[in-house]
């Protein structure tokens, strides 16, 4: 069925995605972390952690809403190539990006059109969110559900990302 309950969850989160990137966009001298922080837990650091868990927790409970859609969902061959295909498409978005919005005219267009830059964030997120959850699926194949193979993901994704932050 195309158009069941999961479908209508997930335009709501797609819809909180955009109200998040709002919100930001408001917040966005709480949100970034300068580079003069200190070592010690400000209040920006830990905006930035909330803002990205709850990205990546909404970026999850869409796929997590595909898995209650679709029964062929991470069922695919292809899927068992995944941990390999996933990270060289980040890493080739990462270059273009570096290449397009930084370094060429499009920087202009990026400054005065912030919700490209949210865009461009929920992109990357996506991807590493869907790097984790394609390491999980290679790692634990047919032993845990797909559901706790998305909720994993989630967790590992967040607690990684948190970490990095923290270490910076």
């Amino acid at each position: 069925m195309f158009f069941s309950r999961w479908t209508l969850f997930q335009g709501f989160i797609i819809t909180l995605l955009v109200v998040l990137a709002f919100m930001a966009d408001i917040f966005k001298k709480d949100i970034g972390i300068p580079f003069s922080s200190t070592n010690a837990i400000n209040t920006s650091m830990l905006m930035t952690c909330l803002f990205l868990v709850v990205t990546i927790g909404l970026l999850s409970l869409l796929m997590y809403f595909q898995t209650k859609k679709s029964g062929t969902f991470l069922k695919h061959r292809l899927w068992d190539k995944m941990y390999i295909i996933i990270p060289v498409v980040f890493a080739i978005s990462l270059v273009v990006v570096f290449i397009f919005f930084l370094a060429g005219p499009l920087s202009e267009v990026t400054q005065s059109n912030r919700w490209i830059v949210y865009v461009l964030i929920y992109y990357i997120l996506f991807l590493i969110n869907a790097t984790v959850l394609a390491i999980i699926h290679k790692a634990k194949q047919n032993t845990i559900s797909n559901e706790n193979k998305v909720t994993y993901s989630f967790i590992w994704t967040s607690l990684g990302l948190v970490v990095v932050i923290f270490m910076l």
